[in-house]
């Protein structure tokens, strides 16, 4: 109610010229509000009043309007939480309140102004927390999205940060500057650093740091190559939670980066790879897996898009150079066997 009664006088005072006047009340111990606006000389009055404490408020409100000397005509904002039988102990307008959901119940004539204020602002109310409610459900489908996109940007700063001050060294010790530096110097220096954060390197792999099979997918080359990624997880990431839950989408998104760094160390064991694009394409995969499983509920154009989309991501990495397509197909691979065993198993089921 006060919160109500907070929006309803500031509505009055910045909307329809009322101004604020107070008094004490021996009866609540505190100052009590009336809101006034001066018409043809009289004193159009408003108080807001819980319906217990009805007849002493009011009876306190005309005394006190008395001593303006003035015409006035007092309009009550009874607040209820039943059915409202009216007192009749003074002569006074009034606008009944469902204390609840603020719905106009009744009003005498004089109170219609205030039932249309009323009702414009029990809307308004409405339309902030309907918005409110769909932004939270609209956020909560990408919490871990933005964990897993915010992990990266982090290790690509520190890594950037890193190649940036060895390229500087080496610059500073040859009297050179940085843009001076020749490709395969630069390229080496990236490399290493990337290797020493947890690249896929085959050979270190083969003595046991199997870690890199994950960590791997949490480093990238170029501020392109993370923010292609990025892209893609933010656009997929928070539909696969939506569908398998958030333990599921962690499960599936690290099984798919796993699998995509397997096959490329088993295809292209010569390589340092890096990137989250193992594990998009995992994700891409897990998502076919739903539309098969749900054919007859999804809408065939949303599974041929899905489709088109990966078959063109795999062209792409057929043609341009320095793409891992292993990495894109172990992914891929990964992610559609485990989202169709998630999701078989599942008693979700949802829509697109």
């Amino acid at each position: 109610m006060d919160k109500f009664k907070k929006n309803f006088f500031e509505y009055l005072i910045e909307k329809e010229n009322f101004y604020m006047i107070n008094y004490y009340s021996n009866f609540a111990k505190k100052d009590n509000y009336i809101g006034v606006k001066d018409v043809n000389g009289k004193m159009y009055c408003v108080i807001l009043v819980d319906e217990k404490e009805e007849d002493i408020v009011e009876t306190e409100a005309l005394e006190y309007l008395k001593n303006f000397n003035k015409i006035f005509a007092l309009n009550v904002m009874v607040f209820s939480d039943k059915e409202y039988i009216k007192s009749g102990v003074h002569n006074v307008n009034r606008i009944i309140i469902n204390k609840y959901n603020y719905n106009v119940e009744y009003y005498d004539g004089a109170c219609e102004p205030l039932a249309q204020i009323t009702n414009y602002i029990t809307s308004k109310s409405q339309v902030s927390s309907n918005k409110l409610k769909l932004n939270k459900k609209f956020f909560e489908y990408k919490v871990p999205t933005l964990i897993i996109i915010g992990m990266n940007i982090l290790v690509f700063l520190i890594s950037r940060y890193l190649i940036n001050k060895k390229l500087n060294m080496i610059a500073l010790s040859n009297g050179a500057s940085v843009s001076s530096l020749p490709e395969s110097i630069i390229n080496r220096v990236e490399n290493l650093v990337l290797i020493s954060l947890g690249a896929k390197y085959t050979p270190l792999i083969q003595d046991g740091e199997v870690w890199r099979l994950i960590t791997c997918a949490f480093l990238h080359g170029s501020f392109l190559h993370i923010a292609c990624n990025m892209y893609m997880l933010y656009s997929i990431g928070p539909q696969i939670q939506r569908i398998f839950g958030s333990v599921k989408y962690i499960i599936l998104y690290l099984i798919s980066c796993m699998t995509s760094s397997i096959l490329s160390t088993i295809m292209n064991p010569n390589s340092i790879s890096v990137g989250a694009s193992g594990g998009i394409f995992g994700l891409m995969g897990a998502l076919l897996a739903f539309t098969i499983i749900e054919r007859k509920k999804v809408k065939k154009e949303y599974t041929m898009g899905l489709i088109k989309t990966i078959g063109v991501n795999l062209v792409i990495g057929l043609v341009v150079i320095n793409i891992d397509n292993a990495a894109h197909i172990g992914g891929f691979l990964g992610g559609i066997i485990l989202g169709y065993i998630f999701y078989s198993f599942s008693r979700k089921r949802i829509q697109i």
